[in-house]
């Protein structure tokens, strides 16, 4: 079985600095897209004002065997 980690990726950073993918922020897995659009984990918009986010990366662990 496959197990989804999502681990940090690079130092925290300013949002409008953040490049296109995931994020973390107030312990939310958000998205930002190539066109600076901002998605929090509901699907709606994100409306927080520049603030400071985690960068993220998915990693794919086997468990068990």
């Amino acid at each position: 079985m496959k197990k989804l980690i999502i681990v940090p990726d690079g130092w925290k950073c300013k949002l409008n600095e953040c490049p296109p993918g995931f994020f973390v922020y107030d312990n939310q897995l958000c998205f930002k897209t190539e066109y600076d659009e901002v998605y929090c984990s509901s699907g709606e918009t994100f409306c927080v004002d520049n603030p400071e986010v985690q960068r993220v990366v998915e990693e794919w662990v086997e468990e068990g065997g």
